[in-house]
Parts: structure tokens; sequence; C-alpha cells
């Protein structure tokens, strides 16, 4: 990252920190000019897009980080996510099931692949994910939420 790429990102971060979307990706873009391989930008310009609601922009941006970084758990599960949210659950568990394999000491991966199986029906598969992502980082908030509101939605208190 030149200085002149560092001073765009670093504005576009805080501009982020403010809500000041629109602006930030301003600041990414003119980053990723000087910089079009970065993938610290391409992240940002991912995470911003999606905050925007532009689905499609967002995927790129996180494929292109994937590229340059493979193993980019951060990237992976927020591209997992989005596929999620636009209905594509089938390619998220696409990117995730490898990935976990790679990764198997990942609580995010266990957990966000839960996710996907518990939204496609498969609750006891989505329990043991949720299970494990617990095993391994035992107060994970967001483990124990989805874990507690699958098991109440089921009866099993």
């Amino acid at each position: 990252m030149t200085a002149s790429t560092n001073a765009q990102y670093e504005q576009g971060l805080k501009l982020t920190k403010q809500g000041r979307h629109a602006e930030a990706i301003d600041c990414y873009q003119q980053a990723l000019a000087a910089s079009p391989s970065d993938p610290h930008v391409l992240f940002a310009l991912g995470n911003t897009a999606r905050t925007l609601g532009m689905a499609k922009p967002a995927e790129t941006f996180y494929r292109q980080v994937l590229a340059i970084e493979p193993q980019r758990i951060e990237a992976l599960i927020n591209l997992a996510n989005l596929l999620r949210a636009n209905g594509q659950a089938a390619g998220a568990r696409a990117l995730l099931e490898p990935a976990l394999a790679q990764n198997p000491q990942s609580a995010e991966l266990w957990l966000t692949l839960g996710s996907v199986l518990r939204e496609t029906g498969d609750g006891d598969a989505a329990e043991v994910h949720y299970r494990r992502a617990l095993e391994l980082k035992p107060n994970y908030a967001a483990a124990l939420a989805n874990l507690a509101d699958m098991l109440a939605g089921r009866g099993d208190h």
C-alpha cells in the first residue's frame, strides 16, 4: 500500500466508522485505483458495498480478495453470508465446506456453515456445527444464541 493509497484507505475507514458509507466508497475506490490488487481495500469495498445493499459489487470484491488471499476467512464468511442472504445457500455451502475442511479450528466457519444447514432444513447437522463452534470457543455468543434459538424452536429446552 503506497502512502496515498494508505491515506485514502484510512480516510475510508474513518468515514465508515461514522456511517458515511457512500463517501467511504469514494475513498476506497481512489485507494483501489492506486493499488488495484490490495486485499485490504477490496475487503473494505466489499463490506461497504454490502452495507449499502449492493450485493453484486460486494460479491465481486469478496471474490477478488479470495483470489489474492484464498485463506482469508473473514472474506469467505462475508461472501457466504451475502450468498445466504440472497437465497444462494448452495453457493454458500460450496464455499464453506472446503474452507472448513482446511480450517477445522475456525469456530466462525462452523457457525456459518451451521446457519446455512439450518436454513436449508438440516437442523440436526446445524446443531452439530453450532456445538462444535462452542467446543472451540466456549463463550461464542453467536453460536450460543443460534443454538438456543434453534432448540427453543424445536421445543428442546
